[in-house]
């Protein structure tokens, strides 16, 4: 074991943080994360005691902004049940830090110091959190060890692994059970995870299935569509029959565009809206030439004064947006599922409606639970979403069937958050137990 930490602390550390020097020299992403982890202790000695006034913390890391949209709805049942706990998040990548903001229920945000051995031990020294919790996987060795050592609880919350996860080779399966098993209780997404955990060394007696946050956080949102009213109240729009495209990449405008030229043909008062995953101006102007290719006419959210009678495609250029605009949907096709792994699915299922998809797409439980559910459907060619469209306008009762079925497993999946929030003041209320 502890020749294992020592090779971590000695040979990988000083081997990573080489890389991101090297690579920050081309990578403007991880620059960012440089540079933004260069007065983190001088911020923290200055701004944490101040902040913190004798307040109970817990400290959440997330690696991104995904994992905290996950955190979200635990933090909110946190502050619901007690307001004055201090809720401290720390990111490990750019995208996160600049799209979280430090307003309820978050109370400090910063990034993670670089898991080396004296800056952890300094982190902790500062936060002195009651309670640790990890969203997901971002787990780190020395912080792991180092809150262990000060017998500082540590949870991990929607907890799932790739079957083929890099966790369990050889090489990282011994490193990664000394990690896992200083892990106080750890909270898997379903049933199929547990396995997978005890395999890391994980006490069975300390997994829990709490289910997946992730359904909170798409229900809270859905709740939430004022971003869009000018779409929800345009009088032309509540006529149309809706596709919506979400988080769309080139592969899949390959498929869906030429399917929806089809459906144009026998199927009146049709409408498509594209969300690009990246809405940059070059993925708008490709999406507007291939809208051009099949004689389809299209319009920006930009520039959605120029709408007119007959556009026929809506393209949203700007971010943040899409899990809004599902609302607007009779019909879903999710993105990635042509090009590399799907994206969020349970967006389109929680309004309702029918939800297609590529067949890449067994990244995603959530993707994989639907269609064991029987709640969406997988299509492999245009020939087969143009069929898929036209039965879905022209058959009530198939499009009820998959609608109703993809509401009902998200809603049959809420409550977690709230599962999860209880047990963690139920143990601050107990004292730092291990």
């Amino acid at each position: 074991m502890r020749i294992l930490i020592f090779f971590y602390n000695i040979v990988l550390i000083p081997l990573a943080l080489l890389f991101f020097s090297i690579a920050s020299q081309f990578n403007p992403k991880i620059r960012k994360g440089l540079q933004g982890r260069k007065k983190l202790f001088q911020n923290l000695k200055n701004e944490i005691p101040t902040i913190e006034a004798h307040r109970q913390t817990i400290w959440f890391h997330v690696s991104s902004y995904g994992e905290f949209l996950q955190a979200k709805p635990v933090l909110d049942q946190l502050k619901s049940i007690n307001p004055n706990l201090f809720l401290l998040v720390t990111v490990f990548s750019p995208s996160g830090f600049e799209n979280i903001k430090i307003q309820h229920p978050v109370d400090y945000l910063c990034y993670l110091p670089f898991d080396t051995y004296f800056a952890i031990k300094k982190f902790f020294s500062i936060i002195n959190p009651e309670i640790a919790v990890i969203v997901r996987h971002d787990i780190w060795p020395n912080f792991v060890w180092r809150l262990y050592t000060q017998k500082i609880p540590l949870y991990l919350i929607d907890a799932s692994l790739p079957e083929k996860s890099s966790r369990f080779y050889p090489v990282f399966k011994s490193l990664n059970k000394i990690i896992f098993q200083k892990i106080s209780e750890v909270f898997v997404i379903a049933e199929e995870e547990v396995n997978k955990f005890k395999m890391l060394g994980v006490n069975p007696d300390s997994i829990k299935i709490t289910g997946d946050t992730k359904y909170d956080q798409v229900y809270e949102r859905s709740l939430n569509t004022q971003k869009i009213s000018q779409l929800i109240n345009h009088p032309d729009l509540k006529e149309k029959r809706i596709i919506i495209a979400g988080s769309t990449w080139q592969e899949d405008e390959a498929f869906v565009i030429p399917a929806f030229h089809q459906v144009l043909k026998n199927v009146n008062n049709c409408f498509l809206i594209i969300a690009p995953h990246e809405p940059t101006l070059k993925r708008i102007n490709e999406i507007e030439q291939l809208c051009d290719k099949f004689g389809i006419n299209s319009v920006r959210l930009s520039g959605f004064e120029k709408y007119k009678k007959e556009t026929q495609c809506l393209i949203i250029d700007q971010i943040g947006l899409l899990s809004s605009i599902y609302s607007l949907g009779d019909a879903a096709f999710v993105g990635g599922s042509f090009y590399f792994k799907i994206h969020n699915v349970l967006e389109p299922a929680v309004f309702g409606m029918p939800v297609f998809f590529g067949p890449k797409m067994t990244n995603s439980a959530e993707a994989i639970k639907l269609i064991n559910n029987e709640s969406a459907i997988i299509v492999n060619s245009v020939e087969q979403i143009a069929n898929l469209l036209t039965r879905v306008f022209n058959d009530f009762e198939f499009a009820k069937k998959y609608g109703d079925k993809a509401k009902s497993l998200v809603m049959q999946n809420v409550g977690s958050s709230k599962k999860i929030a209880e047990f963690l003041v139920d143990r601050l209320k107990n004292g730092k137990s291990m």
